[in-house]
């Protein structure tokens, strides 16, 4: 199994701290949401996954984006659902879970 997909459909959360947030406008830069996931799948499954975001994301609940993992050994892909599940004090938390299968609660 290639280490962009060893997760199955476990959903990882993952916090983000969005500086400057105000009420409206506020967003992930796609940078910053890329790096985030990419982050996040390394730390489970130990490789350096190429993660490929369409752009921002929105810092309100319930927004979501899929983001595409390259896997740098075989370059199989993965695209990965990221969903907004809180934003308070300048911190935005998603999930992050497989889009071709349905999240399952992690352990």
């Amino acid at each position: 199994m290639s280490g962009a997909d060893r997760h199955g459909g476990r959903r990882l959360a993952v916090p983000v701290l969005v500086l400057g947030l105000t009420a409206c406008g506020a967003s992930v830069a796609q940078e910053e949401l890329e790096g985030r996931v990419a982050a996040a799948l390394q730390a489970r499954s130990g490789v350096a996954a190429a993660v490929s975001c369409p752009g921002d994301l929105d810092a309100e609940v319930g927004a979501s984006t899929g983001c595409t993992a390259t896997d740098p050994g075989t370059g199989q892909e993965t695209v990965w659902r990221v969903v907004v599940t809180s934003v308070a004090d300048g911190r935005v938390q998603f999930d992050l879970a497989r889009a071709d299968r349905p999240a399952v609660p992690p352990p």
